[in-house]
């Protein structure tokens, strides 16, 4: 990410997300298997994320959960889900302490 960032002209924009957690364990057991299936992943605390874009200016509202990052209000309605993952409908929101961390920043 450095290495973009430092051959990024000033004014640049850099739209990023991270999955993050605080629950250390947690976030190497999903490391862990992320890797295990082939798919190169680090999970990070959020203060970690903000290390790694210390610098940026970030556009409002800032770096948060990408699911608050400015919805559109006049998106239309979805199209239902299939049955076969109804069950999982609102499970994202229950006592989930794993986030998708991010927005867009600003090289100065």
């Amino acid at each position: 990410l450095r290495t973009i960032l430092d051959r990024a002209a000033p004014g640049s924009h850099l739209a990023f997300s991270q999955a993050v957690t605080e629950n250390i364990a947690r976030g190497a057991d999903l490391q862990a298997r992320m890797t295990g299936a082939g798919i190169p992943w680090q999970t990070r605390r959020r203060a970690e994320v903000d290390a790694l874009l210390d610098g940026l200016i970030p556009v409002d509202p800032g770096l948060v959960d990408v699911e608050d990052w400015r919805p559109d209000p006049n998106q239309p309605p979805l199209a239902p889900a299939p049955v076969e993952i109804e069950q999982f409908l609102g499970a994202s929101k229950l006592g989930r302490d794993f986030r998708e961390y991010g927005g867009v920043l600003k090289k100065p």
